[in-house]
């Protein structure tokens, strides 16, 4: 998502903690991947956990094909993708304790416009989407990168301009091919919640 539309906030809520953020500028020239790795611990369940922040994605307004927001990211996750394979290549691989660096989960933030999404997001989810379906010859593995579209600050605007900008987007996804994150319904205790998500 872009610059100021509340991927920190969400990320300290999500996991009850404060991550440490640097100020983003609108400015940026180009897209900057920042990485930073967490050691989380609730009662007895330990966590590292990674996040991965697009500085200045969005924030550009150039169109040339090596400049666009997306290249970036999608480098950065087929290079994760062939550290990873390059280590389960190795005769004496050592899996037990690599950092597994792999994109495992993206988190797109949709600005919350109310007309229809950005043909940025639309682009860029599409080549997302392309890393889930896609498969190399010489890869042991399907790259997989889960994707939850998110509308950004959504207590924005009313219940029935969310629901309407939500069926929107849904359909454009739909009409474009991107698939996206299905949350499980096979599980009585979460069916019902998880099957309207993912409507």
């Amino acid at each position: 998502g872009e610059t100021g539309i509340g991927k920190s906030t969400l990320m300290n809520t999500l996991f009850n903690t404060t991550f440490e953020t640097e100020e983003a500028s609108h400015y940026e020239s180009a897209v900057r991947l920042r990485p930073r790795t967490y050691d989380l611990q609730e009662s007895n369940v330990h966590l590292k956990l990674t996040i991965v922040d697009a500085v200045g994605f969005g924030d550009q307004i150039n169109k040339d094909e090596r400049q666009v927001s997306y290249r970036p990211i999608v480098e950065y996750i087929d290079t994760q993708f062939e550290n990873y394979l390059q280590e389960e290549l190795k005769i004496r691989r050592s899996l037990f304790n690599y950092h597994d660096t792999r994109i495992h989960v993206c988190l797109y933030f949709i600005t919350p416009t109310g007309h229809s999404l950005k043909s940025l997001d639309l682009v860029t989810m599409k080549k997302l989407d392309s890393k889930v379906r896609g498969w190399r010859l010489w890869s042991l593995f399907l790259e997989v990168v889960n994707i939850i579209p998110i509308i950004a600050k959504a207590d924005t605007i009313s219940k029935s301009e969310l629901h309407k900008f939500k069926i929107k987007i849904m359909s454009e996804l739909v009409s474009n091919g991107v698939q996206i994150y299905q949350f499980p319904t096979d599980d009585e205790a979460v069916a019902e919640i998880n099957s309207v998500m993912n409507v």
